[in-house]
């Protein structure tokens, strides 16, 4: 099948390394890809039997425009946006019942394939009669957990994500230290 858009999705939790990888791939095989951002509505965390963890707060910290926002400022760090058109959009896994109000049709799938949630994702795909095509995992095996842990723990996580992520996520600290600052008074 050739598809015209690609699709790739994921939570973004932070978007990281291996999230940028996943969309180069995708750049690589269509000038046309999708990047769909799950768990878009925060407040509506699906628990899923095959993921303990994607519906938790802890493991969803950043809002959908956030992680836009990170997708968008890491593009340019490794696909051609002047070769490649790249869409955001939100694109709720959950409910597969609203997947064609999101996507395109005749769209094609790409879906790692890490961990038991990636194989059911792509079992959904198909038995909803989706173009889908399973891509080798995250080589480095970068985890979101693991850049939200080292937020946490104070270690390095810059190492983890694109520069892109790092402007928003310190342009979202700054903000929230001048929220929490006292006001400056005039002398």
């Amino acid at each position: 099948m050739n598809a015209r858009w690609t699709v790739v999705h994921g939570r973004f939790q932070p978007f990281h390394l291996g999230h940028l990888e996943y969309v180069a791939l995708a750049a690589r095989r269509s000038r046309y890809v999708i990047v769909g951002i799950t768990n878009p509505a925060l407040g509506r965390l699906a628990e899923e039997r095959t993921s303990a963890h994607r519906h938790t707060r802890d493991a969803n910290p950043y809002t959908y425009f956030e992680r836009a926002e990170m997708v968008t400022g890491s593009l340019p760090e490794a696909v051609p946006t002047a070769l490649c058109t790249v869409r955001v959009v939100p694109f709720d896994v959950s409910d597969p019942g609203t997947w064609d109000d999101y996507l395109p049709r005749g769209c094609l799938h790409l879906v790692t394939l890490n961990e038991p949630w990636d194989e059911e994702k792509y079992r959904r795909f198909k038995a909803a009669g989706y173009a889908v095509s399973a891509v080798p995992g995250n080589p480095r095996r970068v985890t979101a957990t693991e850049v939200r842990r080292r937020m946490a723990a104070g270690e390095d996580w810059r190492a983890l994500v694109p520069r892109g992520t790092a402007r928003v996520i310190d342009g979202l600290t700054a903000d929230v230290s001048r929220e929490g600052a006292a006001p400056t008074q005039s002398p």
